[in-house]
This record gives C-alpha cells, structure tokens and sequence, in this order.
C-alpha cells in the first residue's frame, strides 16, 4: 500500500472534519425534534405515573439519537483514515570511506643538553680551592685556567720527586761508570767475566730507577697542574660546584658544554620511531614562544619496554637562545601521502581493538574491526579492515549491536580541503 503524500491526507483530514460536524448537527437537530414532539404530546396528562413514563421515554430517545451520531461519525471516520507503519528502526548517519592527504607529523618532547658534556675535576686530591677563575655561563680554551689550589702539599710531593729522580740519576751514572771500566780491563784478566756481568746488571737496574723516578715526576707534575685546575677542552661553563675553601678529593667541580654545542634529547613515540630519517628537520618550541630548528642526528637505537618510547637526538645550531637543561616540544613534519580515512566519531574500541559498523545492502550494522594509522585532525587512517567507497555508521554507533538493522540518515562529510596540522602519531 503507497504511503499517501501530505497534501493528499491534509485534503483528507479536512473533508473528514467538515463531514462529521455536517452529520453531528444533524443527528443533534433530529434528536432535538424528536423530544420535543414528544414532550408536547405527553405534557396532555394530567396524571404522575403517566408524566414519568413520559420523562423516561424522553431521556432513553435522546440516549438513542447520541449512540446513532456516534456510530455515524466512526463510520465515516474509518473509511478515509490511513494507517501509516512505524518504522522502528535506529537511525544513524552514514558515512562512505574516501581517500585523504595528509601529511603526518611526529610529535617530540625532550630535554635541551651539551652534544659532549664535559666534567672538570681537580688534578690533585686532599688540596683546598684558594681562588675561582672563572663562573657558569663563561667561554673557556683549552688549558685555561679555571680555579687555582692550595698547593703546598703538592709541591713537597714534587719536590720528593724531583729529589729521588736527581739520586737515581747519581747512581745511574756511578753504576754506568764502573760498568764501562769493568769493560775496558776485559782482556787483561784484572776481572772476572761474572765481576763484570754484575756490573753491567747494577747499570741496567739504575738505569730503571731512574726512568722510575722521572715517571713519578711526571706523576705529580701532571696532577698538580701548576697549582690550577685546567679545562680539557674549549666550551660554555654550564655548571660550577667549586667553592672557595673547599677541599676537593676527585669530584666534579665544573661542567663545560664542549664547543657550546646543544642537541636536543626528544622522546619518540615507537609507531613513529621507524619513519625518522638522519637528517630530517625538527622545529622546536621554547618556553617563550619562540622556536629553532634542529637536525636529526641519530634516530631512536632501542625502546623502552615501559614507556614504550626511545630517544632520538637533534642537534642545535650554535647561538640560539637554547640553554641547556631547557624542556622544548617539537614536531617533524613527514612526506605527504594518499590514504583511506574515515571519520575519528565511527571509530569505537573494545579494549585495544578498534572496529567500526559497516553497513550491509539491507542497511544492517556489520561489526568490522580495523587497523589504525595516523589521525589528521577529525580523521583517522584506516590501515586494513575497510575499502574505498564503502558506507559505515557514523555517529549513533556506540548503542548497536552486530547484525541490527538501522535506518539510515545521510551526514555531512568533514572538510577534506586542507589537511589538519595538529597530526597526532599512530594509534596503538
């Protein structure tokens, strides 16, 4: 049975209106005569009993004329009346799969540190720090200077040192003496061969001792330092622990951030760790708003198993505003590509799986699951599970079950003219 348009049952309503108020009247006036004409010809007896009769008769004709308007207004009430289905159906908007470009971008947080982070330490241990040279935040050369000690302790060690190299000197030349006389008076027989062989080992054993003592020299030379500690390269003093007074016994007194070079030590996500290249750019934010560039110079070499994320490093260039210790975020921005992407709203999960509701020929709600990929503002790739050009639940989903049938309703598809730059990684 066609359904009837809503002109045709508005014309409808509108006869069926006008003829029951037409037919209404008319029973109503009829009745109306009818009890008049009956009460004119009872009011002629004079009697009680017969003017009850009357009254009853009355009133069970005009109960009559009510019941016949009633019957006559169902009856032609029910023969225009249209009976339209009610279709219980859900209604959801559909959506149909298409292609995107997107350009997918890798977020990154890290923290700002020295490319070689160098740490100074004092040349001699159990000496007080008399004078500092130099603070954080000073360029220094290789060799300078950087705080001078208490070096009297030193120097007495020194000059042992240089005592015992000056007397194993004296015996090196004394035993070297004898030896080459011993040698000399060979062929006359004045020495045994064994005499002279021992002589020649005492040369050796002083020559030894010698060379031990000048080592020592050495030694102490190098851990006294001229009374300084010296830095070992060029760079920017980042940090100083040093003190005035303070004795120092091997520990780290400065910091030097070697060439006043910076890299940046940025957490990557493991879905994005195998889409970085060396030697992609990265643009990185700083607390103030300003940003800088970096380059990638390694890519993440393992993950952790917890975080699930591993640090690749970016290296600044020289004369930023970039100190170190410094929290920055950033992004690199990937190649541009071609993929199937849906809306982000038809997407829901069950634990880790996500699955959306595809719909059938019948317009019933298929569960489907799918792989996701990178999301570009309202739109998500979709790896594997869908094809091109298919129809799927959009919003309305979250309450269907697997096989249910749905009334669908046609949704306006989100603007696919520029790609969104807040790109988010992959999705696990």
């Amino acid at each position: 049975m066609n359904k009837p348009e809503p002109r045709q049952i508005f014309s409808g309503a509108q006869g069926l209106l006008k003829r029951t108020a037409d037919a209404g009247g008319a029973a109503l006036r009829n009745a109306q005569d009818a009890g008049g004409r009956v009460w004119r010809k009872a009011t002629g007896e004079p009697d009680e009993a017969g003017h009850r009769s009357r009254v009853l008769t009355i009133f069970g004709g005009g109960i009559l004329a009510v019941v016949a308007a009633l019957f006559i207004l169902s009856r032609l009430g029910g023969e225009t009346a249209t009976h339209t289905p009610v279709d219980t159906a859900q209604a959801v908007t559909v959506v149909v799969t298409q292609t995107r470009t997107v350009q997918p971008v890798v977020t990154l947080n890290g923290e700002a540190r020295p490319v070689r982070d160098i740490q100074v330490a004092a040349p001699a241990s159990g000496v007080r720090i008399l004078q500092l040279l130099v603070d954080e935040g000073d360029m220094v050369r290789a060799g300078q200077p950087m705080a001078r000690l208490d070096s009297s302790l030193a120097q007495a060690q020194l000059r042992a040192a240089q005592a015992s190299v000056a007397e194993a000197q004296s015996a090196a030349v004394r035993a070297r003496g004898e030896y080459d006389r011993a040698e000399s008076i060979r062929d006359s027989g004045a020495l045994s061969a064994e005499a002279i062989e021992q002589r020649r080992t005492a040369a050796i054993a002083a020559d030894a001792r010698l060379a031990a003592a000048r080592a020592q020299l050495q030694e102490v030379n190098a851990r006294l330092g001229g009374g300084f500690v010296r830095a070992p390269a060029a760079g920017l003093v980042i940090d100083r622990t040093a003190e005035v007074g303070r004795l120092v016994d091997g520990q780290v007194l400065f910091r030097i951030a070697a060439d006043n070079r910076l890299e940046v030590a940025a957490q990557v996500a493991e879905s994005d760790a195998l889409a970085l290249q060396d030697g992609q750019t990265a643009s990185f934010v700083l607390v103030d708003g300003s940003s800088v560039d970096g380059v990638l110079r390694r890519a993440p070499a393992s993950i952790d198993s917890r975080t699930r994320t591993g640090e690749a490093l970016f290296s600044l260039p020289q004369g930023t505003r970039v100190r170190a210790g410094m929290y920055l975020r950033g992004r690199v921005e990937l190649p541009a590509r071609e993929v199937l992407a849906i809306p982000q709203s038809s997407v829901l999960f069950e634990g880790d799986q996500a699955f959306v509701y595809r719909l059938d020929q019948e317009n019933q709600a298929r569960r489907t699951q799918v792989t996701l990929g990178v999301r570009d503002g309202d739109w998500v790739e979709i790896a594997s599970g869908l094809e091109l050009n298919q129809r799927i639940v959009g919003s309305g989903a979250a309450f269907l079950q697997d096989g249910e049938r749905v009334r669908p309703i046609t949704a306006e598809q989100p603007s696919t003219a520029e790609p969104s730059a807040d790109l988010r990684g992959r999705e696990g």
